[in-house]
């Protein structure tokens, strides 16, 4: 078992590959390292209580220890509360189990919340970069003039719908 550099831009491409956060946005969180000391202080309980067991090979979940009280405290930090998401999404199923139950019912709802704000977020980012791929512009210009702009308008406006801050929960 090793535990991987955060820092890295292995893991980075791991994060990106895997969760909606993308490699510069994990790579900027993991560069407040360098300035917030309740983030600092975070991830050296972090490395010492929960990465060794975190990136184990064969997990036991019986083997895992009681880390229930040491997350409600770094929880309300937005960086801390980020990585937890983070490393939350690349978790396989036990060791999902073992972190949400180490949380209150309060912020294991928040946690619930954000892990399906994160893959409505994905959801949309598809949308908005892909959507049209498969449209061949030159086809659908009158007097050089995309046919389409009302479209991808209407697109963005639903996103935006979507997307809507009040709907989502407070991070």
């Amino acid at each position: 078992m090793s535990i991987p550099d955060y820092t890295s831009e292995e893991f980075a491409n791991l994060v990106a590959s895997q969760t909606f956060c993308g490699k510069n946005a994990w790579l900027r969180l993991m560069s407040w390292l360098e300035v917030d000391k309740s983030f600092q202080g975070f991830m050296q309980d972090w490395n010492s209580k929960i990465a060794p067991y975190y990136h184990q090979e064969n997990i036991v979940a019986a083997e895992l220890p009681n880390i229930n009280k040491f997350l409600v405290v770094h929880f309300e930090s937005i960086y801390s509360a980020q990585f937890i998401l983070r490393l939350y999404q690349l978790a396989n199923n036990d060791i999902k189990k073992w972190i949400f139950t180490s949380l209150n019912s309060e912020q294991q709802e928040v946690l619930y919340f954000w892990d399906l704000d994160s893959k409505a977020d994905a959801a949309k980012g598809y949308i908005a970069d892909n959507w049209l791929s498969s449209i061949d512009n030159t086809d659908l210009n009158i007097n050089k003039t995309p046919l389409y702009t009302s479209i991808n308008s209407e697109i963005f406006a639903t996103i935006g719908k979507i997307s809507n801050l009040a709907q989502k929960r407070i991070r």
